[in-house]
């Protein structure tokens, strides 16, 4: 496919087929575009009703055309599509967009039509764009198949599932004077993916950053193992709409019911090294700072203004979104204060009070000194910037326009970045101008200074992170013992496994378990009971009873036989009332854990990005806080750290108040293990280990449920 991208994104050729010159047609628009863009590479305009478009030749048909063609605009009625589309493979053609709309499940024949030409196009490994898509746009080699006119060469890379967000991006970047190095429009994306696209990018010398738009997502697992190798690189900002759309899944197991698809979405997203945004503004805002910005070595960044309360406000949001605001070393307050008003502190925030208003160029010294700091690995000038003429007097201008020039050879010098939040952003001021013009962010908003700081400070942290990471295997592993269970299942027509079933399939992975025996009547729990370590608990052993306590098929700390017996016909009378009492295997009894803090271990196959990995604290942390972590599998060991550090609760695990540290290998381990099982078995649907409680040396899973897909 990367190969057929190439061609789509630099064809020696183009051909419109539906071409048009009636004005405001979606054909017309994009012939124009491509004509007037300054496109070099033949052109042929295909319409079976004209002999002339444009003032060029017009072809009946593409077969017409006397050589091959790389890449085809389909723009036609869904009734003509197979036969242009098979015509097209037929002279060629190794791209194929498709701007017709109405296909998949619009109507009646459109999911045929698409995979009729998809099937078509595989004849010969055309990539496919679309179809529904509003279409592309190619800098290296001027192609502008959008039908936007103006647009100019920048290091911006858009895939977007809607063309008005494009047409709204385009928009901003016309007034901004930004440039993008391609455009692709992706809508029903039935043959190149989203994935894919990212794959090119990857390696696409002129493109910077990659900024996307997404409705939905396919192939998620794809996505991730992609995206993190392409972060190591280039930043991927994406807007994914639909957070308020997530819902609860009607699951049988805890990890299902917490598995809201815009969390999982979320978790992915950060595994794979993407930044999620949460509109177009700040999509946009994202793209800038990442095309023009240096990459910070840290989160600790050093603020100025000429105020406190601005300082105060710059400082609250730094640290919402996750930046450090450090106490700056002696010296390097020293070697500031004189250029500050008598008892103004230097510590960060900077409060220079009054003495730029008339004197700017002691910002610039202010400046100099924080990036000659070793502690600091960025700085914001908050406040007043860029208005002190209105204020003061119009010769201050000039002094304020030397120093932004200042202050852009600093940024180039030291290589650390520079935002300016002014209430003057907008405002026609030389002086912000000349920031602007050199790619210094300047912003009218603390919120939006702190948030795009942040982010570029976290991909830089996080960039480091992935550079080390290998990619984690992902090679099924056959396990005959485990297949057997699953044999048995299908010929009982069942999709839970049983308790002990479960056990098995964990204990084939090397998960450690607590002893437990079966005992399917009172003779066998007689002949048990000696040999049993009391405390005990009893728990019902049943396919049709996933939550035991809800059916009363639990009985705990049972201390001797007697016990056993009357916890025994307890539970064959409670869960009798939810099911056929030849339903009932037996019961499990088991040593009573020792205490310890209840963890939850989980794993749930998700329609989007496949196996899902689960992690959080028990009890209150996970029934009502839900303060769980998800990543996709299959994990590397940077992933395991990461989602059990980044819980709530962690702190509880470290030890705290006297408390002494859990074991956290042992979780590791349990995860690892829980990612091998998922990968290797695609035939679960659903794991839950709830509770695994977590001692200072080892863990004991108290609790464990497997259920497998519909179509297993």
């Amino acid at each position: 496919m990367i190969g057929s991208l190439k061609k789509v994104f630099s064809p020696r050729s183009v051909a419109i087929i539906g071409a048009s010159e009636v004005p405001g047609k979606a054909s017309e628009r994009r012939t124009r575009s491509l004509l007037e863009g300054g496109y070099e590479g033949d052109v042929y305009l295909i319409n079976p009703k004209r002999s002339k478009l444009f003032e060029r030749k017009a072809y009946p048909n593409i077969t017409a055309v006397d050589r091959e063609v790389d890449l085809v605009m389909i723009v036609v009625p869904p009734k003509f599509l197979v036969s242009t589309v098979a015509d097209s493979v037929k002279m060629g053609a190794k791209g194929i967009i498709i701007i017709t709309a109405g296909l998949g499940k619009t109507r009646e024949e459109g999911e045929r039509i698409e995979a009729t030409i998809l099937n078509e196009a595989a004849k010969t490994g055309a990539c496919l764009i679309g179809p529904n898509c509003s279409g592309m746009f190619s800098a290296s080699v001027k192609m502008n198949l959008l039908g936007i006119p103006g647009l100019i060469k920048g290091p911006i890379s858009v895939l977007a599932q809607s063309g008005n967000v494009i047409d709204s991006l385009t928009h901003y970047a016309g007034v901004r004077g930004v440039g993008f190095s391609k455009i692709i429009s992706l809508g029903n994306a039935i043959g190149a993916s989203f994935p894919q696209y990212i794959e090119y990018l990857k390696d696409d010398a002129d493109t910077k950053v990659i900024i996307a738009y997404l409705e939905g997502i396919k192939d998620g697992n794809h996505l991730v193992r992609v995206a993190q190798e392409t972060a190591k690189k280039k930043p991927i900002i994406a807007l994914k709409v639909g957070k308020s759309g997530a819902g609860a899944r009607a699951a049988a197991s805890h990890t299902g019911s917490l598995a809201g698809d815009d969390f999982i979405v979320d978790a992915a997203f950060r595994q794979a090294g993407i930044i999620r945004v949460a509109n177009v503004d700040e999509l946009f805002d994202m793209a800038e700072v990442f095309c023009h910005c240096p990459l910070p070595k840290g989160n600790r960044v050093a603020i100025l203004s000429e105020g406190g309360g601005d300082n105060s406000i710059a400082a609250d949001n730094a640290e919402i979104y996750g930046m450090k605001v450090p106490i700056l070393a002696r010296e390097t307050q020293e070697r500031i204060k004189p250029f500050l008003l008598e008892g103004m502190p230097a510590s960060n925030p900077i409060d220079y009070g009054g003495t730029a208003e008339e004197n700017p160029h002691m910002i610039t010294e202010c400046v100099r000194v924080c990036m000659e700091d070793d502690q600091v690995d960025g700085i914001q000038i908050t406040g007043f910037f860029g208005g002190f003429k209105e204020i003061i007097a119009p010769h201050v201008a000039m002094l304020e326009e030397q120093t932004s020039r200042d202050l852009v050879d600093l940024v180039k010098k030291y290589g650390k970045p520079l935002f300016v939040h002014t209430s003057f952003a907008r405002a026609p001021i030389k002086s912000l101008d000349i920031l602007k013009a050199a790619g210094l962010p300047v912003f009218d908003s603390s919120d939006r200074t702190a948030n795009c700081m942040s982010a570029l400070m976290k991909f830089a942290i996080n960039q480091k992170k992935l550079s080390r990471v290998r990619p984690p295997l992902a090679k099924p592993k056959k396990r005959p013992a485990v297949k057997n269970i699953f044999h048995k299942l299908k010929d009982e027509k069942r999709l839970n496994l049983l308790e002990t079933e479960s056990r098995e399939l964990l204990a084939e992975y090397g998960i450690s378990l607590p002893e437990a025996v079966l005992t399917r009547n009172l003779d066998e729990l007689a002949q048990a009971a000696d040999n049993i370590n009391y405390p005990a608990a009893m728990k019902v052993v049943c396919p049709d009873i996933i939550h035991k306590s809800d059916a009363g098929g639990i009985k705990l700390d049972l201390k001797n036989e007697r016990d056993l017996r009357m916890a025994f016909k307890e539970i064959l009378t409670n869960t009798g009332r939810f099911t056929g009492e030849e339903r009932i295997v037996g019961t499990l009894i088991s040593p009573m854990a020792v205490k310890g803090q209840e963890c939850i271990v989980g794993m749930i196959k998700d329609p989007q990005f496949g196996p899902v990995v689960m992690f959080g604290l028990g009890g209150i942390f996970v029934e009502v806080l839900k303060d769980v972590a998800f990543r996709v599998a299959p994990l590397a060991k940077k992933d395991i750290e990461e989602m059990i550090a980044e819980i709530k609760g962690y702190p509880l695990l470290t030890g705290i108040r006297g408390e002494k540290p859990k074991d956290i290998g042992t979780i590791k381990d349990i995860l690892a293990k829980i990612s091998d099982i998922a990968i290797d078995n695609p035939e679960i649907k659903e794991i839950d280990l709830n509770p695994v409680i977590v001692h200072e040396e080892g863990a004991a899973i108290v609790d464990s449920r497997i259920i497998l897909a519909e179509n297993s």
